[in-house]
């Protein structure tokens, strides 16, 4: 089912005991249930817009990049500041952004109401601050025995150069435009209906990055003996985090919370160099978001874990999430 609302048209999925709800503005995540157990923070999408960039897919960068700015290949882009509290600009170009809606995919034991998953596209034009055009395509797919897939593939459609002196453009190598600088992931906060303080959450890191006063990052370090080892799983209590994590065990990982009534765990899986963990205060801290990313936070600046997209080349980024008993 689609129906307009204040997010863009709102589609419904539904597979087996798992029942989702999909936004069109930012490809967003509205709420994910099965048997009517929320697996996340959800949303009211027809009367609200979501809290802390829920459910958000984040392209072409995740996190921050601090002061707003980023210097690459010896070109200085600004680019607009959405966090004035940090100076930064956060999580990309996409999140309020009005994707399309390609044919809902019904399948197995899709009901009239309900497809088992839709694709949402969007062409994301050049600009000043990006001065490269991307073509996103983000694929909700349920699974009744699975749970949710979500892959977003994008692929570089081509670079706008500088029109004339004091514009800016794609820097030009040997006359070519340099590939796009690119950083993907997205924002569910995986919830179990009670206090994230009553919950425990596993996260398989071997390493956290400090932040300072802005957010920007202050350096790495090993967890081993501090509030942000969370490698066996412990109760969360009154720790705070808002921190990217790394040190991720090779291929998918997995990260859960478990809690609630019958102790059922939320388990979020991707195959990424990073993951920021950030406990929900601006929530009510109701639970945890968990952010796979391929980059860290100020990648556009750093140049650490990029990924560049020459023109035609696609990136492909998978994700997971479902409920085990």
């Amino acid at each position: 089912m689609q129906h307009p609302s204040l997010n863009g048209e709102l589609i419904d999925l539904r597979a087996g005991d798992y029942e989702a709800r999909i936004a069109t503005a930012g490809a967003t995540l509205v709420h994910l249930r099965r048997q009517g157990r929320d697996l996340v923070i959800p949303f009211d999408a027809e009367t609200a817009l979501p809290g802390a960039w829920q459910g958000k897919t984040l392209v072409p960068w995740p996190n921050r990049i601090a002061d707003s700015h980023y210097t690459y290949r010896g070109v200085d882009y600004p680019v607009p500041c959405n966090e004035p509290e940090t100076g930064a600009a956060l999580h990309g170009l996409v999140g309020w952004t009005s994707f399309a809606v390609a044919e809902p995919e019904a399948a197995g034991a899709a009901t009239p109401e309900a497809a088992e998953a839709v694709t949402l596209v969007l062409s994301l034009p050049a600009s000043y601050a990006y001065p490269w055009a991307l073509e996103v395509a983000v694929r909700y797919a349920l699974d009744a025995g699975t749970g949710l897939t979500v892959t977003t593939t994008t692929t570089n459609a081509g670079a706008a150069v500088s029109p004339a002196a004091g514009i800016v453009g794609a820097p030009l190598e040997d006359g070519i435009p340099a590939p796009a600088p690119y950083g993907v992931s997205c924002h569910p906060y995986l919830t179990r209906s009670v206090p994230l303080d009553e919950c425990v959450l596993q996260v398989p890191a071997d390493r956290v990055l400090d932040v300072d006063a802005h957010m920007a990052p202050a350096g790495e370090r090993d967890v081993t003996g501090s509030d942000w080892d969370w490698r066996a799983g412990r109760l969360v209590g009154s720790t705070a985090t808002d921190n990217a994590y790394t040190g991720l065990p090779a291929g998918a990982w997995q990260v859960r919370l478990t809690g609630g009534e019958g102790e059922h765990s939320v388990v979020i899986s991707a195959a990424a160099p990073w993951v920021q963990v950030y406990s929900g205060e601006h929530l009510g801290r109701r639970g945890v978001a968990v952010e796979p990313m391929t980059c860290p936070p100020n990648a556009f600046n750093t140049g650490q874990d990029l990924v560049t997209l020459a023109a035609g080349e696609s990136h492909t980024f998978i994700w997971r999430l479902w409920e085990e008993d």
